[in-house]
Formats: structure tokens, sequence, C-alpha cells
């Protein structure tokens, strides 16, 4: 026999998942064991706010938000010592044509 399947939201910060901690939060929809929220390192200054808001609002129903992060991922693409982009960049180039940068996961 199994035990119970634990559910996680991934949380973007944006509309979406945001409404969906809010429902669970509110008891409309089934709760979250947690939300997950993957850090770029580099989201604007209103994302980190939001967050702060809806973690206080989270831990009041007993919802943990857990940030992941590996880094900064403006930092990772700006780095001389990377010979390949780790995240895909669209170029324009003089002529207008369009390419993307080399990546290498």
């Amino acid at each position: 026999m199994t035990g119970p399947i634990a559910a996680y939201l991934s949380l973007g910060a944006g509309i979406q998942s945001s409404a969906l901690l809010l429902l669970a939060i509110q008891r409309r929809i089934p709760a979250f064991d947690a939300a997950v929220f993957s850090d770029t390192g580099w989201e604007p200054a209103a994302v980190y706010s939001h967050l702060r808001r809806l973690e206080e609002i989270a831990a009041s129903a007993g919802i943990p938000i857990v940030r992941v992060s590996a880094g900064n991922i403006r930092d990772d693409a700006l780095d001389p010592a990377h010979r390949f982009a780790s995240m895909p960049l669209f170029t324009l180039g003089p002529n207008g044509e369009k390419g993307m940068a080399r990546r290498q996961c």
C-alpha cells in the first residue's frame, strides 16, 4: 500500500500560479503541501515584493513557499568564462536577420 501523494505548486509568482495558491489558501481547491519558487536571481523588484506577500499569506494557511535557485541567470549569461550561453538568447543581425546564440544546457 502506498501513502498519500504530495501536491506541489510550481509558483512563478505570476497571475495564474498566484491565483492557484490563493484559491488553495481559501480552501476553494485542495491545498498544496508546498509551493516552489524557482528563483532566477534576476526578477524585477515587484516580483520579489509580491512573493514576500504571498509567503506571509501562505504561511498563515500552513503552506510553505520554498525558494530554490542555481544562481543568478544574468550573471551566468554575461560571464565571459562561459563559451556558450546557458539560456536561449535571440539575436537580430545588422541586416535584420534573426538568430539564436549557441547554447549549452
